[in-house]
């Protein structure tokens, strides 16, 4: 992996919502482990301890695929770009074509283009994503779509318990008509009260919130990786070889080891470049 020379977020949208989502991963974290699960099961006993272990590995995977897709380069600059001989330049910007980008100055491949933002040109441009303040692109699309599917497993996880530990465990102190009022206006009533309920239905509605938000992530994005498209592609696919093979375009041939932790290696088998043999090849599957 290369890393980026600057993994900060640049835009004020970017800086909110990246600090948005570094603070609710620990906080949650500790919500769930601290105070709902010995609240539950009691402090240290078996089943906190058994549920503990789970909790451990989501965050792991939660927070060391987002420190990856911050810190890896998927510019251009990460590939020697060699344009294939008798290839006609297109001066349009077309991401179907290779293609002169006027910003860097540089012959781009397809299937990549220049973001404002990042201010390069990024292989194989998924999105720009202000979660992390960086494109998504052909190096770190792998610990996206992961980071997006463990932090749903994790909200999915944290409500179950939640709405166990606010309407069942504490149910005489939280059902009542004021409670559907904060939730409905968690940060208004922040200002008048600042009690540690408030604070726990905030961090409830939080989850809700992010298990919804996730869910539709993961279905939308993994429904367009399975097609072998990105996302400006989501409406004609053209580099589709066959859900197996697009999963691995993504998360690299050892697919099934890339979900278990971001070190461990699962090489891409493209380098990001030269698409045109994959369009070839899928121009013959129809």
């Amino acid at each position: 992996m290369k890393i980026r020379k600057f993994i900060l977020p640049r835009t004020v949208q970017d800086i909110a919502a990246t600090s948005f989502l570094s603070c609710c991963i620990p906080i949650t974290f500790w919500f769930e482990v601290w105070i709902v699960l010995p609240d539950i099961h009691g402090y240290l006993s078996f089943f906190h301890v058994l549920h503990c272990i789970p909790a451990i590995f989501l965050l792991f995977n939660i927070t060391t695929n987002f420190l990856a897709i911050l810190m890896c380069d998927t510019s251009i600059q990460t590939e020697i770009i060699n344009v294939p001989p008798n290839t006609q330049i297109d001066s349009t910007s077309s991401t179907k074509t290779w293609h002169l980008c006027a910003m860097c100055e540089t012959v781009v491949p397809p299937r990549s283009w220049h973001c404002n933002v990042c201010k390069a040109c990024i292989l194989k441009r998924d999105h720009h994503c202000v979660f992390t303040g960086c494109c998504i692109g052909h190096k770190n699309h792998r610990y996206f779509i992961i980071f997006v599917f463990y932090l749903f497993i994790a909200t999915t996880y944290s409500c179950i318990y939640n709405n166990y530990f606010i309407w069942v465990q504490h149910g005489e102190e939280f059902r009542t008509w004021t409670s559907f009022v904060k939730i409905i206006f968690p940060l208004a009533m922040l200002m008048i009260d600042t009690s540690v309920k408030q604070y726990y239905l905030v961090i409830y509605l939080i989850n809700m919130i992010g298990m919804f938000f996730t869910g539709v992530l993961l279905i939308y994005h993994g429904r367009l990786i399975l097609n072998g498209a990105v996302v400006h592609e989501r409406k004609s696919p053209e580099y589709n070889l066959g859900k197996w093979e697009n999963l691995k375009m993504v998360l690299g041939e050892r697919w099934y080891f890339a979900l278990l932790s971001p070190f461990m290696e699962s090489r891409l088998p493209h380098n990001g470049v030269n698409w045109e043999t994959i369009l070839k090849e899928t121009t013959k599957n129809r």
